[in-house]
């Protein structure tokens, strides 16, 4: 069995603001020559923007490439020294890796067997729970080392997934909008859409993952309308921003048709239930990021161009306030 590092679940889950304990084992199969044993327990939320440059060379190419930028917020850093010495930097280790071959160095040679070690980690009464995104992430991680001159460190890192703020369970309350009065009506619709005003009605503005949404719409029209099917889903934008530049990405719920209305002049009116089924992230918001739900009625009219309304949720998990190893 080769040298290896065993980060063990705790047994218990942690608590916003209570520090506790996680237990590490260093395994050694055979003697190793160690500076040092160091510890980090790392949490932060990580957000990426995908933006274009263009540049111009003297015989007027356009030559254009597409770039990838990464920002990290740290939520929280907790650094420990287990055993030995600190880390040197560059220029300690080449010089103790020097004085290794001849005798010497910041080293003691480890024999055989299990090292155990207690790692003490906290979460901020304040800290946001994790998820991954498209666009974005919040992580916590656990990440142990062994620094070993003249070879490679000894790694293993356990990732943690914290649940949700118990501020989550907010009060619901009914949410209503208007097309276009609330969203307003863009050239593109008024060129190619339908002249139509749609009203959408939720009995809720919050709802956990497998609930039912149940909510009514709308359409008033003042000319016959042909509408051939009009459809209901979730929509989730999540939008990120990195070292300045602004990216975001559309979690598209599978659509559910609720009504065929065919041609009808005036007001048409129907009902409509949906699960709250998420493809992507639980509503969140970060210091770079940010993902919102909406609840999205779609209008399938032929030769013209498809009238949507949305309607603001929040699409949250039961609060808890644990934190469990993924």
């Amino acid at each position: 069995m080769p040298n290896e590092i065993r980060i063990q679940p705790p047994s218990e889950q942690i608590v916003r603001g209570t520090p506790m304990t996680v237990r590490v084992t260093v395994v050694l199969d055979e003697p190793l020559k160690v500076r040092g044993m160091h510890a980090k327990f790392h949490g932060a939320e990580e957000t990426r923007a995908v933006y274009t440059t263009s540049s111009t060379d003297s015989k007027g190419r356009v030559t254009t490439q597409t770039h990838t930028a990464v920002e990290h917020v740290d939520v929280t850093t907790q650094a420990h020294l287990m055993s030995g010495n600190e880390r040197l930097g560059f220029f300690g280790n080449l010089s103790d890796a020097v004085a290794t071959i001849f005798g010497g160095g910041k080293h003691e040679t480890m024999q055989p067997g299990e090292y155990p070690f207690d790692v003490e980690v906290s979460i901020p009464d304040d800290a946001p729970p994790t998820h991954v995104g498209e666009k974005t992430r919040v992580f916590y991680e656990l990440s142990f080392q062994v620094d070993v001159p003249l070879a490679t460190d000894l790694k293993a890192t356990q990732s943690f997934d914290l649940a949700v703020l118990p501020a989550f369970a907010a009060e619901t309350n009914p949410v209503r909008t208007r097309y276009p009065d609330d969203e307003g009506r863009g050239l593109m619709d008024s060129l190619l859409g339908p002249d139509v005003r749609i009203e959408l009605a939720l009995a809720a503005d919050r709802f956990r993952p497998g609930e039912l949404i149940e909510g009514i719409f709308r359409v008033e029209t003042d000319k016959p309308l042909n509408c051939r099917s009009i459809r209901v889903r979730l929509v989730g934008v999540e939008t990120s921003q990195a070292h300045g530049h602004g990216d975001s990405y559309a979690h598209l719920g599978k659509p559910v048709e609720v009504a065929t209305p065919g041609v009808f002049d005036g007001s048409y009116k129907q009902e409509f239930s949906l699960p709250a089924e998420a493809e992507g992230p639980l509503t969140a918001k970060g210091k770079l990021f940010s993902i919102d739900w909406f609840v999205q009625v779609e209008l399938d009219v032929p030769w013209a161009k498809d009238p949507k309304i949305r309607a603001p949720i929040a699409l949250c998990a039961l609060p808890a306030s644990g934190l469990g190893v993924e």
